[in-house]
């Protein structure tokens, strides 16, 4: 299997499939309530909801680099705010699903020449970039199954 499916595999598999490790971000999501999506258990620790949107934002942004061969977007809003309803809290998940979805579909069509190619303005290359996306995603993963448990 080529890299670039490889990591089509991983976006997919850490998002909603049979994880090695234990949840995906599908099953770490399922049956946290709004209340608990926006509690700050911790003291001044993000909550559910803030990493859920935070997952969703770089993904949307690696998604625009990756679509558009460009610079990677990093305009300071990486931790947007929460909504307030259950239907705010709903609509991050389907959010957080079609940024994913967005990300692997536009992935499907690379090569591993393509991913060996430099972000365009960064010092990495887009290989690194996913990787780092898969990574950074089951990083937030692991911090949301530690606050619903709280």
């Amino acid at each position: 299997m080529s890299e670039a499916k490889f990591l089509v595999d991983q976006l997919r598999t850490t998002f909603n499939g049979d994880s090695w490790h234990g949840p995906n971000l599908v099953k770490t999501l399922e049956g946290i309530s709004l209340e608990n999506a926006k509690t700050r258990h911790l003291d001044d620790r993000h909550t559910i909801w803030e990493l859920t949107k935070h997952i969703t934002y770089w993904l949307e942004e690696v998604y625009k680099s990756v679509k558009d061969v460009t610079k990677l977007n990093h305009d300071g809003n990486d931790w947007p705010k929460m909504g307030a309803t259950e239907e705010d809290w709903a609509q991050s998940g389907n959010r957080l699903e079609t940024a994913v979805n967005k990300l692997a579909d536009e992935l499907v069509s690379w090569t591993d020449g393509d991913l060996a190619r430099t972000v365009p303005g960064a010092n990495f290359t887009f290989k690194q970039m996913i990787h780092g996306t898969i990574h950074h995603n089951l990083y937030h993963a692991g911090q949301i199954n530690i606050l619903k448990k709280a």
